[in-house]
């Protein structure tokens, strides 16, 4: 792989092979796991957002471990593929869960539709005190169960699975969506050698990386800036903000009341959220979450004459999103025609 793709980054593991007779056969080793990554991908990675998505599917050849795919994903949400299994952020690595894996789980644990809803609910729950509002009434309903639901929520640190915790770090991806449409790309190779799995994954990013940088090209071409996800949701939220109010607390600061009226019916208070631009934050938590301005935020600096543009993540560029596909990989020769020097060991399966 090395020779024939450079760049390319292979790491193979191997464990000692012992015979029938429980001798170590130093001749044999057993197939323990493989990683590669293209060094497009290496070099796109740095202008993804820091998040990346792990999804598996068995391999049903000679060699029966799972198949894992890593993904990161642009601003506009397509996918570049990665060499990371972590949510990276910064130069720390953190993990975060599925809420639908965790779903699935948790149904399979109390066989109760109604409270998987609810769970479900309480994961993409972004105002911290609405969520344990949320956890109290159904601690409540699953009074009696065993586990609690404490108990089954013990494995998991809030922040792992509830977006109103985790700080804005996973962009607002809850699921693993982006990496399972891959793997289902993936699966019809599963049967293979693992050399067809190598080629598939090539070709795939190969032939894609041209299609999407002629695309991003013909929108900066045409004067956007951002990705047309940005675009629409700021558009959105432009339309909202014009329904609410502003209130200054300190022009120094950057601090500011929003009250929006959600509803032209009796009885009903308005709501209002704090907003805090010096430290990119609004009491309704989709501007710390989501990384771009929320409606109050749009509310307040059309308000007071502000560039509302300057608190989108740059992540969400179109220039940056260029920089990720603009990243080439070379013809790749024909499989069946390379040179494969041989190995100093036997490999075996791993069964």
């Amino acid at each position: 792989m090395v020779e024939y793709v450079p760049g390319t980054v292979v790491d193979l593991q191997t464990l000692p092979y012992r015979g029938p007779n429980g001798e170590l056969e130093l001749g044999k080793r057993v197939f323990r796991r493989l990683f590669w990554t293209f060094d497009p991908c290496v070099r796109a990675f740095s202008h993804c957002k820091p998040v990346v998505q792990v999804d598996g599917t068995w391999l049903y050849g000679k060699y029966t471990q799972i198949l894992l795919i890593a993904v990161a994903q642009k601003g506009n949400g397509n996918i570049e593929g990665s060499c990371c299994c972590n949510s990276a952020i910064g130069g720390s690595v953190e993990v975060f869960y599925c809420i639908r894996h965790i779903a699935v789980n948790f149904h399979n644990e109390y066989k109760n539709k109604d409270w998987r809803k609810r769970i479900v609910n309480m994961g993409y729950e972004l105002e911290p005190h609405r969520f344990r509002h949320k956890l109290a009434r159904l601690e409540t309903d699953m009074a009696g169960c065993k586990p609690s639901l404490t108990q089954w929520l013990s494995s998991m640190e809030p922040w792992q699975w509830a977006q109103c915790f985790d700080e804005g770090y996973r962009y607002g991806h809850m699921t693993t969506n982006l990496v399972e449409a891959v793997n289902s790309v993936l699966r019809r190779t599963r049967h293979l050698p693992i050399s067809a799995i190598f080629s598939t994954t090539f070709y795939m990013l190969a032939t894609l990386m041209p299609k999407m940088r002629l695309k991003q090209a013909k929108w900066l071409e045409a004067g956007h800036v951002y990705v047309e996800k940005i675009r629409d949701a700021m558009k959105d939220n432009t339309q909202k903000a014009r329904l609410m109010n502003v209130e200054l607390y300190s022009r120094s600061l950057e601090t500011f009341r929003v009250i929006e009226y959600i509803s032209r019916r009796s009885r009903i208070s308005p709501w209002s959220y704090g907003v805090d631009l010096r430290n990119r934050r609004c009491e309704c938590e989709m501007f710390q979450a989501l990384r771009y301005p929320c409606a109050h935020v749009v509310a307040a600096c059309a308000t007071y004459s502000l560039n509302v543009e300057q608190y989108i993540d740059d992540v969400y560029t179109l220039e940056r999103t260029l920089r990720i596909w603009g990243n080439e990989f070379p013809v790749l020769r024909d499989i069946s025609t390379w040179e494969v020097q041989s190995t100093a060991f036997e490999m075996l399966p791993d069964r």
